[in-house]
């Protein structure tokens, strides 16, 4: 597949990787529908995107993550909208996908994991990306080796936020 030059260029001016994190989800209980953003938004104006790396398969009986489409334009946050975020919405629908998947999905978008009802964890890594103007919440600069550093690309650097030059 071709590289999009002007896919690069927007990433590089506009996000950057916010967090890594990766969760090995047992048999813990069902959690509530939220936004990762701490206030509403208007359609158009949003601050955050996640991807999921898919460690492990997606299933009702895992707990697969449930989404609700379209709430990320609602200018609702799910404890303004519900009341109860963990009932069940009516539009919501679950991430049911294999191993090796990768999912990005709008951050606003209001999701959740569900009951994971097997004795095997679920596995999944989380890459969160935000505006530029917005804080990491993982300093990557303090927890990459700079010999790490070295060998990555500079669109790398970049969108880790590890690199001197202004993108």
């Amino acid at each position: 597949a071709r590289r999009s030059e002007a896919g690069s260029v927007f990433v590089r001016r506009s996000v950057f990787v916010c967090s890594l994190a990766k969760d090995q989800s047992g048999c813990g209980g069902r959690q509530g529908l939220h936004a990762d953003w701490d206030f509403s938004v208007d359609p158009g104006d949003y601050y955050v995107c996640n991807s999921a790396w898919l460690i492990s398969d997606f299933t009702p009986q895992n707990g697969a993550t449930r989404l609700v489409p379209g709430s990320h334009r609602s200018r609702k946050l799910p404890t303004d909208a519900m009341g109860d975020e963990l009932l069940d919405h009516a539009d919501q629908i679950q991430l049911i996908a294999p191993a090796g998947t990768v999912v990005v999905f709008n951050s606003h978008t209001w999701h959740g994991g569900m009951k994971n009802q097997t004795d095997v964890l679920r596995k999944v890594v989380h890459a969160y990306f935000c505006r530029r103007s917005e804080p990491q919440q993982t300093n990557q600069r303090q927890l990459i080796r700079k010999k790490t550093i070295s060998r990555l690309s500079q669109e790398v650097r970049v969108i880790l936020d590890v690199d001197d030059e202004d993108p």
